[in-house]
């Protein structure tokens, strides 16, 4: 009876977000379309949703739970797409620019956005960490974990995903005007541009040599995300536990003190994620298998970002729109002077 009960009330929803995730990955990867991106997509038909078609509230129980759980379930699985060894595979001097040039990120996030701008502090470390990593794949990485809102997320990826395209337009520009070589502005892309996608353009325009840096760059980035959604966990969860009372920890029993703290910094899906990223780094999960949980991953995204679309409120974003726009340009403006310096310090080394 409980199953039934159960699947009533989350089926619904749960299917139509399927249904609209299955649609829209089938558009883009059967149908060859080029709008935005599948995710975005995704996102905005959530939206809509949202703020036309009230009566379709009625999915909105399984809706959340796909914005939440399904999340954390593909979240998880990305960790079958990462390969620890392979952080190297660029050099140490260029290993160390990108460190400078994510980090730095993170921190202008939190102090342009955040201390200064104003922005909550989950808002501002969503765009931290969409522009210094990854992109979209990141802001939904770090959400469950920081346990931001749909409106946090959707203004997030929405402002990032906007000015990254603009950066496909305007990036190019520097190798006239600065007289920089084709390899120093893979460099410059893959370190500076929003998401994989927007860095192949931005990248592919200058020449084929461009574009294999800028991708190995920006690959290189992303393998920063699980450090720093496991760092993110530890430093949230002791800001919530810092402004609570800590009741749950001190009427705990001594013996299962060290599991309550591993389940309240490490989330079940964390933990996924670092074993599953393990069996990847030794080999145990081949190449060919974690290419292909990417491509699943990228579908349970999609559905996903339909739960979290319909929990957004279209109003929050827009007042967040300035704020946000402001230290999307921030971050950028740092990361491309991270890459124009650091490239002219990179030719003293080779």
């Amino acid at each position: 009876m409980k199953i039934l009960e159960i699947t009533k009330n989350y089926g619904p929803g749960i299917f139509f977000c399927l249904i609209i995730g299955l649609a829209v990955n089938f558009g883009y990867n059967f149908l060859g379309l080029q709008l935005l991106d599948p995710l975005i997509t995704s996102l905005i038909i959530g939206i809509v949703v949202r703020t036309f078609f009230k009566k379709l509230q009625v999915f909105s129980i399984g809706s959340n739970w796909s914005g939440k759980g399904l999340l954390e379930f593909a979240v998880m699985l990305m960790g079958a797409t990462i390969s620890f060894q392979k952080v190297f595979i660029s050099g140490i001097w260029l290993f160390i620019l990108i460190l400078i040039a994510v980090f730095g990120g993170m921190l202008i996030a939190y102090f342009m956005g955040h201390k200064v701008l104003g922005l909550d502090k989950k808002t501002a470390t969503l765009v931290g960490v969409g522009n210094s990593i990854c992109g979209n794949s990141a802001v939904i990485a770090v959400a469950p974990v920081i346990k931001a809102k749909p409106s946090q997320i959707a203004a997030a990826i929405s402002f990032s995903a906007i000015l990254g395209a603009g950066q496909i337009i305007l990036l190019p520009f520097l190798v006239p005007m600065l007289g920089i070589s084709n390899y120093d502005y893979g460099i410059i892309a893959g370190i500076s541009v929003y998401a994989v996608s927007q860095v192949v353009a931005a990248s592919s325009v200058i020449g084929e040599l461009s574009a294999s840096v800028a991708t190995t760059v920006k690959l290189t980035r992303v393998l920063f995300l699980g450090p720093l959604v496991v760092f993110l966990g530890f430093l949230f969860d002791a800001s919530r536990r810092k402004s609570s009372s800590g009741t749950e920890i001190k009427t705990t029993k001594r013996n299962d003190f060290n599991l309550v703290k591993i389940r309240q910094f490490l989330p079940w899906f964390i933990l996924g994620f670092i074993l599953l990223a393990i069996l990847r780094s030794t080999g145990t999960i081949s190449d060919s298998i974690g290419q292909n949980v990417f491509g699943v991953t990228k579908i349970i995204f999609s559905v996903s970002m339909v739960g979290i679309g319909m929990g957004v409120d279209i109003r929050e974003i827009v007042n967040l729109g300035p704020k946000i726009a402001l230290t999307v340009l921030s971050i950028m403006g740092f990361m491309i002077s991270v890459g124009i310096v650091g490239t002219s310090i990179l030719v003293l080394t080779r």
